[in-house]
């Protein structure tokens, strides 16, 4: 019994540090972005282990879970907003607008119930349009 308690603990520390590392993260990072960051805290975490606590936290609503080219990233952010992301140097950044909040109300009042609403824009960011 003490074997499964002291592996609960080991994997709410686990969970605690990856929701924490993408909670502190503003660049949309992949899995193995996030596994690379938690290594520093927990040497021992296995790339598994954060796949399955990203899992865990989008389908727990803590974080949203973005594709992008058929890689996910995931986001801090669980409220409605949009992406804009660089063709370029695959930047991704997330866009303030009321886009989002009037083309829902527009789809509601067809009487349809909303869950969740994604626009992803694409171009090239400041930078990569600058050179």
């Amino acid at each position: 019994m003490a074997t499964v308690e002291k592996k609960k603990k080991r994997n709410t520390r686990q969970k605690a540090v990856v929701f924490q590392v993408v909670r502190d993260s503003s660049d949309h990072p992949t899995a193995e972005v996030v596994y690379e960051r938690a290594k520093k805290e927990l040497p021992s975490i296995s790339l598994g282990t954060v796949y399955r606590i990203l899992k865990e936290l989008v389908s727990e609503g803590k974080i949203k879970e973005i594709v992008v080219n058929k890689q996910s990233h995931f986001d801090r952010r669980t409220d409605f907003h949009h992406h804009f992301i660089c063709k370029k140097c695959g930047k991704i950044e997330d866009i303030e607008t009321p886009l989002c909040r009037y083309t829902c109300k527009k789809v509601e009042q067809k009487g349809y119930v909303v869950e969740e609403i994604e626009y992803k824009f694409y171009g090239l960011c400041s930078r990569c349009a600058e050179k």
